[in-house]
């Protein structure tokens, strides 16, 4: 399957096909540079190492000659006796080489490029701008690079291996080469015959793994959410099992298609391997049984070159198959490094300081437009924020509301206009330096396995008073003290057995003890909450978002909310729709203007003094048939 270059890609002349970016050379250099940036020696360890092991097979063939030919008596037994011992001694010193070396770079080297491997990969998915996260393709080269860590290492001991059949090979033929040189095109042309059947195998399969890639990552998908604890409440509530087992099975009939496909290539590719290799025996072996019925070698020449010929062929072989096998590691290699150099846009370098004290937040014309949407999800923006002013933003599902905050704090770069922050633009500061003017609360809190105190700091050494200040003033102090380990109790009872699992409004006070510790850590001046507190009803929202602006007294304050009611208490609210303001001002002014807010908010407060009705009742003991 041919292949060629454009604009630094490699395509398939099929298709057109994306299949991968740098050449097995191309390959070949930069691990060359990983390792003697990470291990000068691994390199060398293996080249002797393997050298050792397979020098030490040529060495006993060649030790079975002396055998046969001192019991034959062909030649002076002195000298083949003299000739053992060299052989068993120079066995000894190689296999000893070959232990040492090789329990020292399989142990240490190769564990130690694993880690290296899977550190860089994971800062970088870690590191990289939030948005390349969201896009197909990144999530594409990003599976990739996690399955190619094993191609990297195979990617060494491919070396290892074809250095030494190098070596052995070396030896193999200048063994032949004392019988007759035609032996040597005996048995190469069925050998290179062999390598391009197994070359067409491996470009078949590193063309086609886009076609099937897709199909595993589905299948993992469902594997992990049905392996779920979280999940399994509503998989059972919701009788979501037949429908979880449907997708996997029409998932699964589509990696299976493919697996048919596999299997047809591997069997008929199988059999003309078979016949190379039986022409090759045929014409190599019967080539030296008609020199032996000749007359022209020894008995123990007769068992050397008979060796010979399956040891240089094996050789060939193993050589030709690592030759080609580089096609698949190097699009392996390829994928890992496409995503580590997966552009990112934000600002790493040097910034101007983050502002102090009192600053402004201006949109100016700001669009932003997701990858191969055809529309922006929002569109020219403008407006500014002061400094302590809370404002509200609400909307309809799809209005654009998170997307407005995530190009607020940086995560999302915009399409149009301009952001200013303290009077300059947003790309002039430090994206990890900016991160420290926000403290913010999306919708998903998450924990990880581990204490209190670190699910509160999630960073660096905690500072003991701020983490007091925020424990204390999120109202999570009570709770903690119930607990036995109290800040050093492990949440996530999956993981430990002596977790424990906060409910939701126990996570709701979590999230703003992680605000109010960065607030009074780093200053932040600017506090952003998207819906966090979503599953709660009406009136818990509002007593939350309220607990939250008291903190934020004299900060920038953004909240947003679907329910129109929860923000009152906010100086402005911005009304979106479809990416743009529509309306904006105080709630009873938005409400004086009778405009699209207001409608909204008579249907959403109609259904609030409903379900309060319903509430007041059950509190006063009455019956509810409703």
């Amino acid at each position: 399957m041919k292949k060629k270059k454009a604009e630094g890609y490699y395509f398939s002349e099929d298709s057109e096909g994306y299949i991968y970016k740098y050449s097995t050379w191309d390959c070949i250099k930069y691990m060359a540079r990983f390792s003697w940036k990470n291990d000068r020696w691994i390199i060398p360890m293996m080249v002797i190492g393997s050298g050792s092991y397979y020098g030490v097979e040529l060495l006993w063939t060649v030790f079975n000659k002396y055998v046969v030919d001192f019991a034959l008596a062909d030649g002076g037994r002195k000298n083949l006796i003299v000739g053992m011992l060299a052989i068993i001694s120079a066995v000894f010193v190689m296999k000893l080489v070959y232990g040492v070396l090789d329990v020292r770079v399989s142990e240490t080297k190769f564990r130690r490029c694993r880690y290296v491997f899977a550190r860089q990969l994971y800062e970088k998915q870690m590191d990289t701008d939030y948005e390349n996260l969201e896009k197909p393709h990144v999530k594409i080269l990003l599976e990739g690079a996690k399955q190619s860590i094993n191609n990297l290492l195979e990617f060494y001991y491919r070396i290892q291996e074809t250095v030494g059949l190098a070596v052995s090979l070396a030896g193999w033929l200048t063994v032949i080469c004392m019988l007759s040189p035609w032996l040597i095109v005996i048995i190469l042309v069925p050998t290179v015959a062999y390598y391009f059947i197994v070359k067409y195998k491996i470009m078949w399969f590193s063309y086609h793994i886009k076609m099937w890639l897709g199909t595993e990552r589905k299948l993992e998908y469902i594997k992990r959410k049905s392996a779920d604890f979280s999940n399994a409440k509503d998989i059972r509530l919701y009788r979501m099992k037949d429908w979880i087992v449907s997708l996997a099975k029409e998932f699964l009939e589509k990696r299976l298609f493919w697996y048919k496909k596999q299997a047809r290539v591997e069997g008929l590719n199988g059999f003309f391997q078979l016949l190379a290799v039986s022409v090759r025996d045929i014409a190599a072996y019967g080539f030296i049984v008609w020199s032996m019925a000749r007359g022209s070698m020894s008995a123990g020449d007769f068992i050397l070159y008979f060796s010979s010929v399956g040891q240089i062929a094996s050789a060939f072989y193993q050589i030709m198959g690592n030759i080609s096998s580089f096609g698949w590691i190097t699009a392996g290699v390829s994928r890992y490094r496409e995503f580590l150099e997966v552009e990112d846009k934000s600002n790493r370098g040097a910034g101007i300081p983050l502002p102090k004290g009192n600053f402004d937040i201006c949109f100016d014309k700001v669009s932003y437009r997701y990858g191969g949407a055809e529309n922006d999800t929002v569109h020219e923006l403008s407006f500014t924020v002061r400094s302590g002013e809370k404002i509200a933003i609400v909307g309809n599902n799809g209005a654009g509301k998170t997307t407005l905050v995530k190009l607020m704090c940086g995560i999302y770069r915009r399409t149009g206009g301009e952001i200013y922050i303290g009077g300059h633009s947003i790309d002039e500061y430090n994206r990890d330096e900016l991160f420290k003017l926000y403290a913010t609360v999306f919708q998903d809190i998450h924990v990880m396995p581990s204490t209190i105190t670190e699910n509160i700091v999630m960073s660096g050494r905690a500072d003991l008073k701020s983490l007091g200040y925020a424990i204390e003033h999120s109202g999570l102090a009570g709770k903690i003290d119930e607990l036995p380990e109290g800040l050093d109790t492990y949440l996530v009872k999956s993981v430990y057995d002596n977790a424990t699992d906060f409910s939701g409004g126990e996570m709701q006070k979590l999230a703003l003890a992680r605000a109010l510790y960065k607030q009074k850590t780093y200053g932040s001046g600017v506090l952003l909450l998207d819906e966090p507190t979503a599953a709660l009803d009406p009136i818990a929202e509002q007593n939350m978002y309220q607990e939250y602006a008291r903190f934020a007294e004299g900060k920038i304050s953004v909240f947003i909310s679907h329910r129109l009611a929860s923000t009152q208490f906010c100086d402005r609210i911005f009304y979106l729709k479809d990416g743009r303001i529509e309306e904006c001002g105080t709630h009873n002014e938005l409400l004086e203007a009778n405009g699209e807010y207001a409608r909204i908010f008579e249907v959403q407060s109609r259904y609030y003094r409903q379900e309060e009705a319903k509430a007041k009742a059950f509190g006063e003991g009455e019956v509810c048939y409703e």
